[in-house]
């Protein structure tokens, strides 16, 4: 039996509730610009996802001298308190005010990166990253363990990753208004090793939620694994969080739809997310770019208001996701088997093609040359059935017909009337969701899941049966096993 896991963070807790509520600092520039000695201001306001700051030059500078450029942002300089040494990355600077018409030497601004001068940016030790997920939980659709934070016990949440030989916890924990997301690695690695890690495992909690927790990222580092005595702060604001709701995954209603009776009904942790698949699908991301854009393209599509935009963003994501399921298994893509006569045939035909050259164009000859070479490669609409005939997925025929409309979106249109479009908007919101889920398959496929998927389409109409039209026909389930 394993043993509880014990977690501490509120030292964290009290350094991120301080951090910069208001500090002067004197600059520290390398290089002869006008920021260096000048006087700033930092002022973190929380409900803000950056830090403000206000500036006071030493000279005055007319409105064409006060740009990024000239006044020193685009290269590293240091802020100087009697209680802090941070350092400012190049480029940090995001956003800078000034008078339009006269010299000033009062400017107003905002960072979007600042670190202790000690934080180990390039050499390698032990980080863990802290972020406000509001009122969600997160990790407990994933089959995890119990852990205590502080004097706080879970039940489940805490996530065992282990990628490329680096092990991390993921968990949760609560505070009085809002929960915090801890993403830490037991193993000494680089901050840029870490970041990716970790900015990969969202975006795959992203994909099963349709969360994409963002704004801004506090990253602490240590001596050990034992997390004690830090005294150095690495502060990042990202871009907006995603909060769409769009979720693949929901043990709990999933094992109402079951529809056991009491006695019967299955235990919820084998209908949890595993941990060794979400582990597989960070891992993924990471080797496979192709993998990471098809979840971008899917997460930030959730965020789209506009459905026939979000119908095409998921037809280009299964665009990409069959595209590399088709280049790492290309045998099983190709229609002709049998491939010892194929390769004699294409030799013959060649020959024949060469010996009636000067009767082409050039252009006409490698039409030719290129319809011999590529003769064994599937057609778009059979190689996207493929993919799901490759991991044994029964696709009803709704569904089926939906991955022919994927041309059409491509290239501009849709599978309505012109004209009829804006009548429309209920089938077609319908209709990325289901695309939504299509890509979602082969994902989670691509990872070895074995598991629930939930159908937002059939939910939203099983919704609205409830709520508003009790006579609606429905022929698709909210859930598929795959």
């Amino acid at each position: 039996m394993k043993d509880k896991l014990q977690k501490n963070i509120e030292n964290e807790i009290q350094k991120i509730s301080s951090f910069l509520l208001s500090e002067t600092f004197l600059i520290e520039h390398n290089e002869e610009f006008p920021l260096n000695n000048s006087e700033i201001t930092l002022t973190k306001v929380q409900e803000k996802i950056n830090i403000d700051f206000d500036l006071k030059l030493k000279t005055s500078q007319n409105p064409n001298e006060v740009t990024f450029k000239k006044l020193g942002f685009n290269t590293d300089f240091k802020l100087i308190s009697d209680k802090n040494i941070f350092q400012i990355p190049a480029r940090s600077a995001n956003r800078l005010v000034g008078k339009s018409f006269v010299p000033t030497n009062n400017l107003k601004g905002e960072f979007g990166t600042i670190y202790s001068e000690k934080f180990p940016i390039n050499s390698n030790s032990i980080f863990r990253l802290i972020l406000n997920i509001g009122k969600e939980s997160l990790t407990t659709i994933f089959l995890g363990q119990e852990y205590s934070c502080g004097k706080t016990h879970y039940a489940l949440g805490l996530i065992v990753l282990e990628i490329d030989n680096l092990v991390f916890h993921v968990y949760r924990h609560s505070q009085k208004d809002y929960n915090l997301l801890v993403i830490e690695c037991l193993n000494k690695t680089d901050l840029e090793t870490f970041k990716n890690i970790s900015e990969l495992t969202l975006k795959s909690i992203g994909l099963l939620t349709g969360n994409w927790h963002q704004n801004e990222h506090f990253i602490f580092s240590y001596d050990s694994s034992n997390f004690e005595n830090t005294e150095t702060l690495y502060y990042e604001s990202l871009g907006d969080s995603i909060i769409s709701n769009q979720e693949i995954i929901n043990p709990s209603e999933f094992r109402t739809f079951m529809g056991t009776d009491l006695e019967k009904r299955p235990l919820l942790t084998p209908l949890l997310f595993p941990e060794k698949t979400l582990s597989k699908l960070v891992s993924d991301l990471k080797e496979k770019p192709e993998l990471e854009r098809t979840v971008e393209l899917l997460i930030e599509g959730n965020g789209i208001s506009s459905p026939l935009i979000r119908c095409s963003n998921f037809h280009v994501a299964l665009e990409t996701i069959v595209g590399l399921i088709n280049s790492e298994n290309k045998k099983f893509f190709e229609p002709i088997k049998s491939t010892e006569n194929l390769e004699l045939l294409k030799g013959e035909l060649q020959t024949i093609i060469s010996s009636k050259k000067e009767n082409f164009s050039e252009l006409e000859f490698d039409s030719l040359v290129k319809k011999i070479t590529y003769i064994n490669t599937p057609f778009n609409k059979d190689k996207f059935l493929l993919a799901y005939d490759f991991y044994k997925i029964e696709l009803p025929e709704n569904l089926k017909k939906l991955l022919n409309n994927r041309n059409k979106f491509l290239h501009g249109k849709t599978p309505y009337k012109e004209g009829t479009l804006k009548t429309k908007m209920k089938e077609l919101n319908l209709e990325a969701d289901r695309i939504h889920m299509l890509v979602s398959i082969l994902l989670l496929k691509h990872s070895n899941y074995k598991g629930h998927i939930k159908n937002q389409a059939a939910y939203r109409l099983e919704t609205k049966r409830y709520y508003e039209e009790p006579d609606l026909e429905i022929n698709e389930s909210v859930f598929y096993r795959i």
